[in-house]
């Protein structure tokens, strides 16, 4: 296999430790639950879960100048280990009292060090000419935790309680931490170099910004699905919450192995749009569910829309980036959609309460229409792109503008 369509080891380590990470996170996908059976309200439910995505939010741009600085490993090993802490404090502090919300901080704080960290790591030793493959890989290791995490969890929780859950979840952070220390940081210029000749600074790219705005949208309707499904599945009747997330996770899992390097072939906003219509398709749908196979039905679409638009409007991104500015870049791309997912949490729950779920879910899926209109609103790429044959070294070539 040539060099520039291999990945090296540490690609394979970084994706190992965000898997472990993400079994930790996921497993809260489950807290709606616990907090429900509290009797906290949705609203204040979602007030809880879009804590943690604004508190990630606040250390971003932090994040994002250290991480063309310094050397981007520590903050995976600091991401696990105060996501490990804070899973651990579970067990000491009530479900339902005001400390939950400084937990949820430190859930927010280190889901942003550790998952936007290691996004850039992956991007960074991903040859150019399978990025769109290899981003699609990386978010693999992610969407397995989404099926593999609520499914134990559930059966945890009803076998030992939510503390016996935490503890579990515990102990897979400190999991994470263990692998992210294998990792060799590849080797970077030692004062960033400028951008590109004659491509446009960070701050002027009306691409970049109409990207991560998209990504926003995008944001928005993904964390309606994932901050009130388990709690929709409840309130419908439907007996596990586990089949929405195996059949959304198997079929974001499928098309990423199937047509993961879609857009490196056709280009990134061909992929994309459809991508997003069968998105807004699937989440509008949910507010139609009332069984198990419908249930089902909703997850795969929902899985195969998600799982192909994450990964090439990653790929998009980070094709506007350079090696000075990577880090800020895959910050941008992770912020914009972190915010939309914390919107959506405080706004949707709101929303649930006053006029029901298929409002909500209708309204989630018309901010990814709004994505979509984003997206056909950016102008083409003509300046150069970076192509790496090998990772951490880039060379330009001049890349036809529809291709982006």
């Amino acid at each position: 296999m040539p060099p520039n369509q291999r990945l090296p080891r540490d690609f394979y380590l970084v994706t190992a430790a965000n898997f472990a990470f993400f079994l930790n996170f996921a497993s809260f996908f489950l807290l709606p639950v616990h907090l429900h059976e509290l009797g906290v309200g949705t609203e204040a439910i979602g007030y809880v879960m879009g804590t943690a995505g604004f508190a990630g939010i606040a250390v971003l741009p932090f994040l994002g100048v250290l991480l063309d600085r310094v050397d981007r490993r520590r903050f995976v090993i600091a991401g696990g280990a105060i996501m490990a802490a804070a899973s651990y404090a579970y067990l000491l502090v009530p479900g339902a009292s005001p400390g939950i919300y400084l937990l949820r901080v430190m859930q927010g704080v280190a889901f942003t060090a550790a998952f936007v960290t290691a996004s850039t790591l992956a991007a960074e030793l991903a040859p150019l000419a399978i990025r769109g493959r290899a981003l699609g890989l990386f978010g693999i290791s992610t969407l397995l935790t989404h099926a593999i995490a609520p499914a134990v969890g559930e059966v945890i929780a009803r076998r030992f309680g939510f503390s016996a859950l935490f503890a579990f979840a515990g102990t897979l952070g400190l999991g994470s931490v263990g692998l992210s220390a294998m990792v060799r940081s590849p080797v970077r210029p030692a004062a960033a170099p400028a951008a590109p000749a004659g491509a446009a600074g960070l701050r002027r790219q009306p691409v970049l910004w109409l990207a991560a705005a998209t990504m926003t949208a995008c944001g928005m309707g993904y964390g309606a699905v994932l901050t009130f499904v388990p709690t929709f599945v409840q309130a419908a009747g439907i007996a596990r919450i586990a089949p929405f997330f195996l059949s959304y996770s198997l079929a974001a899992i499928g098309v990423r192995i199937v047509l993961g390097g879609l857009s490196d072939r056709f280009g990134r906003r061909p992929v994309l749009f459809p991508s997003m219509a069968l998105l807004a398709a699937a989440i509008a749908s949910l507010g139609a569910v009332a069984s198990v196979p419908a249930l089902v039905a909703a997850g795969l679409a929902f899985g195969a829309g998600q799982g192909m638009v994450y990964p090439t409007a990653n790929a998009l991104m980070v094709d506007l980036s350079h090696t000075g500015n990577l880090g800020r870049v895959q910050t941008l791309f992770s912020g914009s959609f972190s915010v939309g997912t914390a919107v959506s949490a405080f706004v949707f729950g709101g929303v649930i309460e006053r006029y029901g779920y298929p409002l909500a879910f209708a309204a989630a899926a018309v901010c990814v229409v709004c994505g979509m209109g984003l997206l056909w609103l950016a102008p083409p790429l003509s300046s150069a792109v970076r192509i790496a044959s090998v990772p951490g070294q880039f060379r330009e070539e001049e890349v036809p503008c529809c291709d982006v």
